[in-house]
């Protein structure tokens, strides 16, 4: 860029400086006698004529200009290309950077927020700061050449030009300087709240409609789309406004440069040439003086979105894993084969909020069937987190065969499970693909698939009810699929890689009494070689569990076998009867 930038910078001010030249020989044919360096050429190359010499000299100016033109052709695509690619990469690293910081952190996060900066804040960092940079960088030194070239020509006039143009263009940004950084981070601001009502409006749209708030989220875009369109109406004039009075200035400058001329010179022989130089290097001044102004503008008026995006890579790279260049297929699973040990562990979410767990102890042996039950918000999911390398202790640790649970070894331990939420997130993709979630068609295993869907009780559907089969595409976010089944592709999802470690965060759920007692039977035969780990809503569901551990508040109120807390625990007992 900078090779290419100092070379039209060059050639703009020999194509300029060409004209004076061209110019004085038509006016003035003698010249060519009377110059030594012209007389040289002329004799080198043995012209005829005067008239010949100086229509190659007007052909070698225009190919001086063409040839300045192309190169500067070849510089704005050489710009736009690295702009755009630096929004690829960009864009890129941002969103790896999101996917890899730490689960608490995403939690504090709005996912409309983390969008909008992947997909709309890092494409006006490039458009809006980095092209601009590279813009005013050009324009700079195009001007810087241009205006060198005046200066040897005439050191007074183009010292007042200077003074004349390029102080106007600096005193007016000194005026604006301020406010050119206020309403560019709330210009920030409304562009992340207008992303953010309408992924609010289309996320809930079955909920809109029903209840008929369809007017409150449209009001909601408009106040801060209005107000968007009014910072942005603002930048755009402000960044054009010298232009106008300037193209006044600059052309009663070159009616005072005549009159200077006159005034000055004796020989009005070079009264044209120098007026047509003057004039020529305006033409190729005025818009790249132009063009600094409003870089250096935009610059400023996107500063905040540089520091916004700026926090989150550096954030990200304070947080990401030692594992973060690994794929899931090379990660090996952390060897577990007795069992998992939960000591002293206390949780919080912030330090301003009560711990949501408080000294939980216990042990989950290997190959069998654990399960949390608890009124909601006593802290069963977090567990559950905690166990899952997610969330981080700030008190107490997880054993895994007597191994600390740690940062460097958390990814190895997560390779472990299937995990099988309470909501489950499918993608606008073919069945096949969202059992098989986040692997690429080449290392799809259909045999998996197939196994996984059986154990799910959703193979037969598939199969017998689905137009494409395994092929089908499920729409956004499932919802051509009834609940029943998106959860049962959430648990085939969960068992397609076949893990030691099967978590049910209330996964069943959403199933009918029927499917679920099916599905239920077929990871009983599935669980005798695999540690199982349910959040139940229902007591029903965790009859066959080894051990279940009733939570509340925080803390592990009692445990045993489905029967002994049934003939123990009047708290089971109730939970029991009331079948919740």
């Amino acid at each position: 860029m900078l090779v290419v930038t100092i070379a039209m910078s060059f050639l703009q001010a020999i194509g300029v400086a060409s004209v004076l030249p061209f110019i004085a020989l038509i006016m003035d044919p003698d010249l060519i006698v009377e110059n030594h360096w012209l007389n040289l050429i002329y004799e080198t190359f043995n012209f005829k004529s005067f008239r010949t010499f100086i229509v190659f000299t007007g052909l070698t100016m225009l190919f001086l200009i063409i040839i300045s033109n192309v190169v500067s052709t070849f510089s704005t695509w050489l710009r736009i290309k690295f702009g755009l690619v630096l929004n690829h990469r960009i864009s890129k690293r941002l969103l790896e950077n999101y996917l890899n910081m730490p689960y608490e952190l995403f939690l504090n996060r709005n996912s409309a927020d983390l969008s909008n900066r992947v997909l709309v804040e890092v494409e006006k960092l490039t458009v809006y700061y980095v092209t601009p940079i590279l813009t005013l960088f050009t324009k700079v030194m195009v001007s810087i050449s241009i205006l060198v070239m005046l200066l040897i020509v005439d050191v007074w006039v183009s010292l007042a030009a200077i003074f004349l143009l390029g102080g106007t263009y600096v005193m007016l940004f000194w005026r604006i300087n301020r406010s050119l950084s206020l309403k560019g981070t709330l210009q920030a601001e409304a562009a992340e709240n207008r992303f953010k009502a309408v992924s609010e409006a289309l996320g809930g749209f079955k909920e809109v409609k029903v209840s008929n708030r369809e007017h409150y989220f449209v009001d909601n875009y408009e106040a801060h789309s209005l107000n968007l369109a009014s910072l942005n109406v603002w930048i755009q004039v402000i960044s054009q406004l010298p232009r106008f009075a300037l193209e006044a200035i600059s052309f009663g400058g070159i009616i005072l440069f005549v009159i200077y001329l006159l005034l000055t010179q004796r020989e009005t022989s070079n009264l044209i040439p120098l007026v047509s130089l003057f004039a020529f290097a305006g033409y190729r001044l005025m818009p790249a003086l132009q063009e600094i102004f409003q870089s250096a503008t935009i610059i400023k008026y996107t500063r905040a979105i540089l520091y916004r995006i700026h926090s989150d890579i550096t954030q990200g790279h304070e947080n990401e894993s030692t594992d973060r260049e690994k794929n899931f297929a090379t990660i090996k699973p952390l060897k577990f084969e007795k069992q998992i040990i939960i000591k002293d562990v206390t949780y919080s979410y912030s330090k301003e909020q009560k711990p949501v767990l408080f000294q939980i102890n216990m042990a989950i042996e290997s190959n069998t069937a654990v399960a949390f039950v608890g009124p909601t918000g006593a802290g069963k999911t977090t567990l559950v987190d905690i166990i899952l390398g997610l969330l981080k202790p700030q008190e107490g640790a997880v054993l895994v065969d007597g191994m600390p649970l740690k940062e460097e070894n958390v990814k190895h331990w997560q390779r472990n499970f299937g995990y099988v939420p309470q909501n489950i997130y499918l993608s606008d993709d073919t069945i096949t693909r969202n059992i098989a979630f986040g692997l690429p068609d080449s290392l799809i295993d259909f045999e998996a698939v197939k196994r996984s869907a059986r154990i799910a009780n959703i193979d037969d559907f598939i199969n017998e009810e689905l137009p494409g089969q395994y092929q089908t595409l499920v729409g956004e976010r499932g919802v051509r699929l009834s609940g029943g089944q998106r959860q049962r592709i959430g648990i085939a999802r969960a068992l397609y890689h076949d893990p030691k470690v099967l978590v049910f965060d209330e996964a069943t759920s959403a199933l009918d009494g029927a499917t679920e007692d099916t599905v239920l039977k077929a990871l009983e035969n599935t669980a005798r070689l695999k540690t199982l780990i349910v959040i139940a809503h229902r007591v029903v569901t965790v009859k066959k569990c080894d051990q279940i551990y009733i939570i509340n508040k925080g803390r592990i109120i009692s445990s045993g076998s489905y029967n002994e807390l049934l003939e123990s625990d009047i708290t089971f007992q109730k939970m029991a009867k009331s079948k919740t």
